[in-house]
C-alpha cells in the first residue's frame, strides 16, 4: 500500500479512499466524512471521527486522498450547453467541451441543437450522439441532447416531438432565438403534455437589433439598446399560452431581469409547471462590468443593471429562480472582435460557474444547500437524471468535485478553461474556490 504522502495515479487503482473531507449535500449542513470508492461505485459514506483512521483497514493497492482542506461537491449538472457538435467543430468540438465541462466541476450537460445541421429531426440526433460518444465515455461526463422545437429553428413548422421524444431527446428549444410563432407554441405545450418533456424557451421577441443593455458602455459605443421588454414579454406570452395547457412543462432560459422573474414567480403561486435559470455572468457582472475592448461581454441576453444583478442573486438564493445554467457558447476568434456591434453573442462559461457560486457562498449570499442544489441536485432533477446524479449515494456511481478552501478569491484564468474557444467574460475576474480533480465513475481527471 503506497504510503498517503505519495503521489497516486488514481487511474491505476479500483479502489480510491478518501478521509477527512468536508462534504457539502442539498440535504444537510457540511460534515466531514470518510468514503471508500470502488470501480467507481460508491460503496461507502460515513461521518469522520478526527480521533481515528480507517484508512489502514483498506485492503492492499487502495489509494488515499486526504480531504483536508478540501470540500467534495456533487458534480454539476449544466442544462444549456454549446457543445456545437455536430458541423461547428471549429468552435468547440466533443473531447474541449466535455473537457471544459470537468475543469468546471461538472458530471452532465444538456448539449443545444442549433448546430450545422439543427439537430430537428432523428438522423441529426444520431449523429451528434455518434460524435459525442466517445469523449463522453472517454472523460465520464453523461450528455442528453435537446433537439429544437421548429425546423431549422425557423418558427415556421414543429419538429416531429414524438419521433425525437422516442429516440431519446431530453427537452426541445429554439435556443438562440426565441419561438414567436403562437400555433407552434402551442403545439409544443401539447406534445409537453402528452410525453413529459421540458419546452426551453429562449425568451425574446426579435427585431429590436439592440446589442447591449443602456448603460454606460452602451452609451459611450453608441451601441441600440438591446431593451428588457423583448424578454419579459415573450414570458408573458407564453404564460398565457401555457394556462391552456397545465400538464406542459415551459422552462425560461437564462432570465436576465427582475420582471421575468416576478412573471414566472406568479405563475407558480398558480400552479403552472414553469421553471428558469439564471447563468452564471449575469450573477457575477453588471452593465457597470462590461470592458469595452472584450466583446466576450457581449452576450445574449446582455448584461442589466446593478439592480437586476442583485435581484437574480436574491432569487437564486430564495428559489425564485430554480437553478443555474452557463449558456456556454464557445466562438472562434474571428467572429468574436472586438467590436461589440459586429461581434457574435456568447460568452463559454462551464469552467467558472461554480466559482462564481463559491464567490457568492463565501460572500455569505448562498449557503451549503442551496449552492449544491442549484449546481448539482436541481437540474439533475429536471432533467430527469437518475439519482446517481446531484448526490452521493452509496450503492450508486460516485461523481463528484474535489475543490480546495486554501486557494480562494484567485483569477480564473484562460489555461483552466479546457475549451477550445477563449472568449470567455470571467478571464481575470477574482473567483472563490479552485477545482483540483473530478472523479466520474471510473473516470479521474487531475486539474493543475
Amino acid at each position: 500500500m503506497e504510503k498517503p504522502n505519495n503521489p497516486i495515479d488514481l487511474k491505476q487503482h479500483n479502489r480510491v479512499w478518501v478521509q477527512n473531507i468536508e462534504v457539502w449535500s442539498h440535504e444537510q449542513p457540511p460534515f466531514k466524512a470518510h468514503l471508500l470508492i470502488e470501480n467507481g461505485t460508491l460503496i461507502s459514506l460515513q461521518r469522520a471521527d478526527e480521533k481515528t483512521s480507517v484508512y489502514q483497514e483498506q485492503k492492499p493497492k487502495t489509494a488515499l486522498i486526504d480531504g483536508a482542506g478540501q470540500i467534495l461537491i456533487p458534480a454539476g449538472v449544466d442544462p444549456q450547453v454549446h457543445l456545437r457538435v455536430p458541423g461547428q467543430e471549429h468552435k468547440e468540438d466533443a473531447l474541449s467541451g466535455l473537457s471544459a465541462a470537468v475543469a468546471g466541476g461538472f458530471g452532465a450537460v444538456l448539449s443545444m441543437p442549433n448546430t450545422k445541421p439543427v439537430i430537428d429531426q432523428v438522423a441529426v440526433v444520431d449523429l451528434a450522439r455518434s460524435l459525442l460518444a466517445p469523449a463522453s465515455k472517454e472523460l465520464g461526463v453523461h450528455v442528453e441532447i435537446s433537439a429544437a422545437i421548429s425546423m431549422n429553428q425557423k418558427s415556421k413548422q414543429a419538429v416531429d416531438f414524438k419521433q425525437l421524444r422516442k429516440n431519446g431527446v431530453c427537452a426541445f428549444t429554439d435556443d438562440g432565438v426565441g419561438v414567436t410563432n403562437e400555433p407552434i407554441m402551442r403545439e409544443a405545450f401539447a406534445a409537453s403534455e402528452k410525453y413529459g418533456f421540458p419546452i426551453l424557451q429562449h425568451a425574446e421577441i426579435p427585431g429590436h437589433g439592440g446589442v447591449l443593455a443602456a448603460g454606460p458602455v452602451q452609451n459611450k459605443l453608441g451601441i441600440k439598446v438591446y431593451p428588457k421588454e423583448v424578454e419579459w414579454q415573450m414570458v408573458e406570452r407564453d404564460l398565457k399560452i401555457l394556462q391552456d395547457y397545465p400538464k406542459a412543462r415551459y422552462h425560461v432560459l437564462h432570465v436576465s431581469c427582475r420582471e421575468s422573474v416576478d412573471l414566472i414567480q406568479e405563475a407558480k403561486k398558480k400552479s403552472l409547471n414553469v421553471t428558469c435559470e439564471v447563468s452564471p455572468h449575469h450573477l457575477l457582472f453588471c452593465n457597470e462590468d462590461i470592458d469595452e475592448t472584450k466583446s466576450s461581454f457581449k452576450m445574449n441576453p446582455p448584461l442589466r443593471s446593478k439592480s437586476d444583478q442583485e435581484y437574480l442573486r436574491s432569487a437564486l438564493a430564495d428559489r425564485r429562480i430554480d437553478f443555474v445554467a452557463t449558456d456556454h457558447a464557445p466562438h472562434e476568434p474571428n467572429i468574436k472582435t472586438s467590436n461589440f456591434k459586429t461581434s457574435a453573442f456568447g460568452t463559454t462559461g462551464l469552467g467558472a460557474s461554480l466559482r462564481v457560486l463559491l464567490t457568492m457562498w463565501a460572500n455569505q449570499e448562498i449557503d451549503t444547500q442551496r449552492l449544491v442544489e442549484v449546481f448539482s441536485f436541481a437540474p439533475a432533477i429536471f432533467l430527469s437524471l437518475d439519482s446517481s446524479f446531484g448526490q452521493f449515494k452509496e450503492g450508486q456511481k460516485f461523481r463528484g468535485a474535489f475543490v480546495s478552501k486554501h486557494k480562494i478569491s484567485t483569477p480564473y484564468l484562460e489555461n483552466q478553461s479546457h475549451s477550445k474557444s477563449k472568449n470567455s467574460c470571467f478571464f481575470g475576474a477574482s473567483l472563490n474556490g479552485f477545482i483540483d480533480k473530478v472523479i466520474l465513475g471510473k473516470n479521474t481527471i487531475e486539474l493543475h
